[in-house]
């Protein structure tokens, strides 16, 4: 790791510019996967946002930390309004005849 420090204080300022854009892209595409996990899979978003806020010491991670459990928890919501929807529609067509089920 200090190779690496080392090599970094050794580039020109053009290159230096170009490493850190590189991580500033690596960082967003990392916060952006993070999202993406935390819609698809809402108990991954709660779990690892409770995880990363309760060890998180700075405040720009514990933002993260917090879109992924309201990501989550908005995910479950959807997900069981959706269903008592389908289940209200079931039950009112299967009100107006009786031979569906």
């Amino acid at each position: 790791m200090n190779e690496i420090i080392t090599n970094l204080e050794n580039l020109s300022s053009a290159q230096k510019e170009r490493v850190e854009s590189l991580i500033d892209i690596l960082y967003v595409t990392n916060i952006v996967a993070l999202y993406i996990f935390s819609l698809l899979y809402p108990l991954f978003g709660i779990i690892y946002g409770v995880i990363l806020y309760n060890t998180s010491l700075v405040a720009p991670t514990r933002k993260i930390a917090r879109i992924c459990i309201i990501l989550g928890a908005i995910n479950i919501l959807l997900t069981l309004g959706f269903f008592f929807i389908i289940f209200a529609i079931k039950n009112f067509f299967s009100q107006l005849s009786p031979l569906y089920l």
